[in-house]
């Protein structure tokens, strides 16, 4: 249970469900309760759910990029006490209980052959299980292999299959015949409003500070920015602490000065004021089948600049905000910092497009998508 679209996803479910059914949450790590309910605005308690903690062998925790192995043991728990419940939900991607569920959608990391073509991790960032072919083969086959699969087919059309951008599900269409609803992640709705005069010159960019995110493409970018003449700033919210990567973000923010900010991790009301009081914000990581950092930023009032690949594009929805290069992006950037009547027009649309990540609607489609499949499988 980190803090990503997965978890913001199972938190919601929780908040959505607890007064109607009685639910478990099933994991394989820690859950941080009151910092669940802070980052993502739920108020999920104790007493309204159990938690059935799926065993993993203790040497998981040494392997780093063993999410396969992880999955495998975690979806074998799942199969074993699927026969307790009415009816199960995974939150991250597909997961083999043996029955009919709810399958959300997440990103890709299921399927390497759609990951590659639209996101492929940055050359030298690969894992011990992504390195070399052969061993990845033989890797996700004993995954496959503890997992115990029980043979269904989840394209079939028992599973009700949520996708959370109409991006992915067209990839899913394309690739499996197989439709799939489209249910937007949940983002917190308490952002205040604050002025377009009030709010400071600068981006931010919140996320993981992972490769795949590309962070140093951000910071070229607005360094370009700032080289035609614009005196803005950048917050990078994430913990730099946690990956060799991180520290080279760190060192990059040293040379280039002090207009770069690297906030660490923000949570609650220092991350909401931190989105509130600046103009605009950015994205890197290309072809994500969503981008909760995105709609976060977009719901917090800042004008977001994303790549024109995946469902962040179809967030800011605006010609004006998506990109397909440094330059482009830079092009973009500055063609609205230099025009107020465009900047205001953006910010009207993002406020409506913003309408669509709310946790309420989120709670709705997820019990209208519980009680249609119950309808089937009761």
């Amino acid at each position: 249970m980190g803090r990503g679209g997965a978890e913001a996803r199972a938190m919601w479910c929780l908040e959505a469900l607890k007064d109607v059914f009685d639910v478990s949450l099933i994991t394989t790590g820690a859950v941080d309760l009151d910092g669940l309910n802070e980052f993502y605005g739920t108020a999920v308690r104790a007493g309204n759910f159990q938690i059935r903690k799926a065993p993993v062998p203790f040497f998981m925790d040494r392997i780093t990029g063993g999410d396969a192995f992880r999955s495998a043991f975690f979806q074998r728990f799942c199969h074993k006490i699927a026969s307790e419940f009415d009816l199960l939900i995974s939150t991250y991607n597909f997961c083999d209980f043996g029955v009919p569920a709810i399958q959300c959608i997440a990103d890709f990391s299921w399927d390497d052959e759609i990951r590659e073509s639209f996101d492929p991790r940055p050359s030298g960032t690969r894992g011990l299980f992504h390195r070399n072919k052969s061993i990845r083969k033989v890797y996700l086959k004993i995954s496959r292999l503890i997992s115990n699969p029980s043979g269904r087919n989840i394209f079939a059309g028992e599973d009700l299959i949520l996708a959370n951008s109409k991006w992915s599900a067209g990839i899913i269409k394309k690739k499996y015949g197989v439709e799939s609803d489209v249910v937007y992640p949940p983002v917190t709705d308490n952002f205040p409003k604050v002025a377009p005069a009030e709010k400071k010159m600068g981006f931010v960019c919140i996320s993981r500070i992972f490769p795949e995110k590309r962070i140093e493409r951000i910071i070229d970018i607005i360094k370009n920015v700032r080289q035609r003449g614009h005196d803005v700033h950048l917050h990078i919210i994430g913990d730099t602490s946690e990956t060799q990567y991180g520290k080279s973000i760190e060192e990059l923010s040293k040379i280039e000065g002090d207009w770069i900010i690297l906030e660490g991790k923000r949570i609650g009301l220092d991350k909401i004021k931190i989105l509130s009081q600046h103009h605009y914000g950015i994205h890197a990581r290309q072809g994500e089948a969503f981008g909760i950092s995105v709609a976060e930023m977009v719901k917090a009032g800042c004008i977001t600049f994303v790549p024109n690949c995946g469902g962040q594009a179809e967030i800011v929805n605006h010609s004006s905000l998506v990109y397909n290069s440094i330059e482009d992006a830079v092009n973009k950037i500055d063609t609205v910092i230099r025009q107020p009547q465009l900047q205001l027009k953006l910010q009207n649309h993002l406020e409506i497009q913003g309408e669509k990540f709310s946790a309420n609607a989120f709670i709705k489609n997820i019990k209208a998508a519980v009680k249609r499949i119950l309808k089937r499988t009761l």
